[in-house]
């Protein structure tokens, strides 16, 4: 991110080519002085990693039970646990761009999986794990692509104009569920794991955002607002679970299907039981300067999460005017 300066014709168009005025600073926002003999900026940028903390059943987790996976100063924005528990899917811009990488569950070395220029979002494993589905702007628009879990050639999976995310596996991996604007607002498609004509699941007014597949595969469970439903994958009328929920950044169903872990706006992780609705929270994240991300996932024995930190600087630079020599 850099500062640029556009030349303006009297009649407040744009007149010629926009121009660099700094290079490679990182400038995150910036104001002249009242004179506009200097510019203050700040430089920084976000930064999250992701952490584990375990399921404890007498208390709520804390920090000093929490482990950190990842330690790079960059921006982990979406995960998955791989179906054997065994190693992450991560999209990260550690290189400068948002790319998939796998690693260990534990930490440890990276492999990168993309080098595409344009970012690379969510992935999630098939339940075999051998592919991994993500979504990206390779096209112009967003949309859902599956690739070799080890690395190789990556098959577009969708093609329309409207923007298509968050693509989910259903478990025996004969299809996938993903989010999309075709239809004018946010709703939720399947499509054939091989490709083919999507069909609609939900019909309704209001943006709605994937969760999971039921571990049967007959429901698939969802966000609209701040309320959780599920409705058959063959599609049909949607069913509320629970009341509404505290806030909500992500969610992931445990192996079991039978608990949602989700994000609350409380940067804390809480857990809904799909059994009888009850909800409450199982971490106790105060104290650590930050806020929860955006990526949550479960082995039923850790909770993995992202933590997102802000790091920067102000500064202040004098403004050349070229119009005075």
């Amino acid at each position: 991110m850099d500062l640029w300066q556009q030349r303006m014709a009297p009649n407040g168009r744009p007149e010629g080519e926009a121009e660099p005025v700094t290079a490679g600073l990182v400038i995150r926002s910036a104001v002249f002085s009242s004179d506009s003999t200097q510019v203050a900026y700040s430089r920084g940028r976000p930064f999250s990693n992701v952490w584990r903390i375990p399921i404890l059943t007498d208390r709520r987790a804390n920090w000093g039970d929490a482990e950190q996976i990842t330690f790079d100063n960059a921006r982990v924005e979406f995960f998955d646990l791989s179906p054997d528990g065994k190693r992450l899917a991560i999209s990260s811009d550690r290189t400068g761009n948002q790319d998939l990488w796998t690693l260990p569950r534990e930490g440890g070395q990276m492999t990168q999986l993309t080098t595409e220029p344009t970012p690379d979002w969510a992935p999630r494993w098939s339940p075999d794990g051998e592919e991994i589905a993500f979504y990206a702007y390779r096209s112009g628009n967003r949309d859902v692509w599956v690739m070799p879990s080890g690395g190789g050639q990556a098959r577009q999976l969708t093609s329309h104009l409207s923007e298509e995310t968050v693509p989910t596996w259903s478990p025996d991996g004969g299809e996938i569920a993903f989010t999309s604007r075709r239809s004018g607002n946010r709703d939720i498609w399947i499509i054939g794991a091989e490709g083919g004509e999507p069909r609609q699941v939900t019909v309704h007014p209001a943006d709605e955002s994937i969760v999971d597949w039921s571990p049967d595969a007959k429901y698939l469970v969802f966000i609209a607002g701040s309320h959780l439903f599920r409705i058959p994958a063959a599609g049909g009328e949607r069913e509320q679970v629970g009341e509404r929920l505290v806030g909500f950044f992500g969610a992931h169903l445990s192996p079991d299907g039978t608990v949602l872990h989700y994000l609350g706006r409380d940067d804390n992780v809480w857990a809904l039981s799909l059994r009888d609705g009850s909800e409450s929270p199982v971490t106790d994240l105060a104290g650590r300067r930050g806020t929860l991300g955006w990526g949550v996932a479960t082995d039923g024995d850790y909770i993995y999460f992202t933590w997102s930190e802000q790091t920067g600087d102000l500064w202040v630079m004098d403004v050349a005017d070229d119009s005075r020599n």
